[in-house]
C-alpha cells in the first residue's frame, strides 16, 4: 500500500492494489488468445471461400469480430491494475492554514443572454463563490461582452442571494454548490432548503448603487455600441453574509464597444477584463 502524507505524517491519500489483479490478467490473456484464434479462423475461411456469398458472409464476420475485439481491448486497461483509493481531506484542513491559501481569481465570460441564459451564468458564479475556500481570498469577475441589462440584474439578485447561500452551504456541508443542481436533488428537502429558496429578493432595484449603475443603459445603448460598465456587486472588505462572514468579491465588467471601433473582436473582452 502506498501513502501520501503531510509534513506532520498525516495521511492525505492511500492506494493499494486489488487482489484480483493476477486473476484479471490471466483472464485477459486467455480471452485474447480465444479472440485471436477466432479471427485466424475467419481469415482462413475468407481465403478458402468458394463463392461470392460465402466470401461476403465471412468478411462480415471478420470485420464485426475485429471491431468487437478492438472494443474489448480498449476496456482492459483499468482491469490490468485495479486500485482501491482512499482520501483524507480532513487532514489537509488540519495542516494548511487559511493564511497559506493564495488569492483565487476566477473569470466567467458571457456574451448573449439568449444563447447563454443569465440564470445558468449566475449558477456558475454562485457555485464558484461557495467553494470551500477562504471567502476573503475569492474574486469572481464576470465579463459580459453583450452588455445585457438582464444579465446585470441577474447578478445583482445573485449577490443578494449569495449572502444566504454561502453560509447555508457551509453549515450543511453541501456538496452540490450550484443552487440549480442542489435544488434538483432529494437532499434539498431540508427545512432550511425551503427557506433558502425564498431568499431571492423580489424587491428589485431598491439601492442607490443599483439605480446609478442602470443609468448607463440609455436609449442609445446597444450590444455593439455602449460605454464601459464596471460594477462591484460584492466587496469582501465591506459586504457580509447573514452570519457576519466576509463575502467574496463579485465584479461585473462590460467593455466599451463602438460601431466605429476596430477592437470589437472576441479576445477583446478578456483583454479588457485582465
Amino acid at each position: 500500500m502506498s501513502t501520501t502524507t503531510t509534513h506532520n505524517d498525516l495521511p492525505l491519500h492511500t492506494h493499494k492494489r486489488s487482489r484480483r489483479t493476477t486473476l484479471n490478467r490471466v483472464f485477459a490473456v486467455v480471452h485474447s488468445c480465444a479472440i485471436l484464434a477466432l479471427l485466424y479462423r475467419h481469415a482462413l475461411s475468407l481465403l478458402h471461400s468458394t463463392s461470392l456469398t460465402s466470401f461476403l458472409i465471412t468478411l462480415t464476420f471478420l470485420i464485426s469480430d475485429s471491431i468487437l475485439a478492438f472494443m474489448y481491448s480498449t476496456t482492459q486497461s483499468p482491469r490490468m491494475t485495479p486500485i482501491y483509493r482512499k482520501e483524507f481531506p480532513e487532514n489537509l484542513k488540519r495542516v494548511v492554514k487559511e493564511s497559506d491559501f493564495p488569492p483565487l481569481d476566477l473569470l466567467i465570460c458571457t456574451a448573449d443572454p439568449f444563447k447563454e441564459p443569465p440564470m445558468n451564468v449566475v449558477n456558475t458564479a454562485l457555485s464558484v463563490m461557495a467553494y470551500d475556500y477562504p471567502t476573503d481570498k475569492v474574486s469572481v469577475y464576470v465579463s459580459d461582452d453583450g452588455g445585457s441589462a438582464l444579465t446585470f440584474f441577474a447578478f445583482m439578485e445573485a449577490a443578494k442571494f449569495a449572502s444566504h447561500w454561502l453560509p447555508f452551504c457551509r453549515e450543511n456541508k453541501i456538496v452540490e454548490r450550484c443552487p440549480e443542481a442542489y435544488f434538483e436533488t432529494d437532499h434539498s428537502r431540508l427545512p432550511e432548503a425551503d427557506k433558502i429558496k425564498r431568499q431571492v429578493g423580489d424587491e428589485y432595484i431598491t439601492g442607490e448603487r443599483e439605480r446609478l449603475a442602470f443609468r448607463k443603459w440609455t436609449d442609445g445603448f446597444t450590444r455593439q455600441d455602449h460605454p464601459t460598465i464596471i460594477q462591484v456587486l460584492l466587496d469582501n472588505s465591506k459586504d457580509r453574509d447573514i452570519v457576519d462572514n466576509s463575502m467574496p468579491n463579485l465584479i461585473y465588467v462590460s467593455r466599451e464597444k463602438s460601431r466605429t471601433s476596430h477592437h470589437n473582436f472576441k479576445a477583446g473582452a478578456l483583454n479588457a477584463l485582465l
